[in-house]
């Protein structure tokens, strides 16, 4: 629900940086970009796998009324 941010902006000048709620869940959610970590690789192995079979359902929906 919060997070403390140290790093270097464009000038490589040292800056801080903490948040809560919304904005902190949003700058974690940037962080896991950057690290190339997907919303997909946070959720449990049961949970994947069911968003991994509605999708496959869906793309085949897809392509029988293509």
């Amino acid at each position: 629900e919060w997070v403390a941010i140290k790093a270097l902006n464009s000038e490589g000048e040292p800056v801080e940086l903490t948040a809560e709620g919304l904005p902190a869940i949003a700058i974690q959610h940037e962080i896991d970009h950057l690290d190339g970590t997907l919303f997909i690789d946070r959720i449990s192995r049961l949970k994947r796998e069911l968003i991994k079979r509605k999708i496959k359902k869906a793309l085949e929906a897809e392509q029988w009324a293509l």
